[in-house]
């Protein structure tokens, strides 16, 4: 499959954007900023989106979307504001409904750190974020290596330049396709993986901490390229 291989008829698809808050917040990240930085270029590739909070509710209104975008991290739950702990097992049931259903999934930046109430989370994105040995240096500009270009995201791009958490030492699902990475201390870590296996494809894409990071023309490309991908 090539690159033009990636341009489907995205006009009859439609993405749910799921941003943090409560439960799924932190003071380090605006969700929404950056949720609404992906919701321009999906919608650009010519997506129909809607976005809306990762509580209950939210997860509830994805259920028609033909790909769900996870941008959110992992807060501390306070039932006054995140609702019943009954709510939120409901809301994981639709999320496994949702991958049951083989739809796809693109899991950006502290989604590595999300979700952990969801026992599924860690297996269906491929990795996650380890406590205690998961880290990022300082923001800061940052080269990213695309380290296989026989992929149709990453087919004919360069090592660019963003301006980013680079986020290290996470913990990788053998059967993950690295397909971009930084060095740090001596050593590759990927930065941009997918998994193709039952029951639907995943990207997750650890960049984006903030709207500086979407300045970068290649980094917004990888992403709508990964949205048409997981849905081509």
């Amino acid at each position: 499959m090539g690159t033009a291989d990636l341009r489907v008829d995205s006009m009859t698809k439609s993405a749910g954007v799921l941003v943090g808050v409560g439960r799924y917040g932190d003071h380090w990240h605006d969700y929404v900023a950056t949720g609404c930085e992906v919701a321009r270029i999906l919608e650009d590739a010519g997506f129909n989106v809607r976005m809306s909070s990762l509580r209950a509710a939210g997860v509830a209104e994805m259920a028609p979307c033909d790909l769900l975008v996870v941008n959110a991290g992992f807060g501390e739950y306070n039932e006054s504001v995140d609702g019943p702990t009954t709510e939120w097992d409901e809301a994981y049931t639709q999320l496994s409904t949702f991958r049951q259903g083989g739809k796809p999934l693109l899991a950006l930046h502290a989604a590595a750190l999300s979700l952990k109430d969801f026992g599924e989370w860690h297996d269906w994105m491929g990795g996650s974020w380890v406590a205690g040995s998961s880290m990022h240096p300082p923001i800061a500009a940052s080269t990213v290596e695309v380290v296989d270009r026989s992929h149709p995201i990453t087919a004919g791009l360069e090592e660019f330049e963003v301006y980013d958490e680079k986020y290290s030492y996470l913990d990788i699902a053998p059967d993950a396709r690295t397909l971009a990475s930084h060095q740090f201390e001596g050593g590759t870590h990927p930065i941009l993986w997918v998994l193709e296996v039952a029951p639907g494809r995943v990207v997750y894409d650890a960049l984006g901490h903030d709207r500086r990071s979407y300045r970068s023309a290649t980094r917004r490309e990888l992403l709508r390229r990964s949205a048409e991908w997981l849905i081509s």
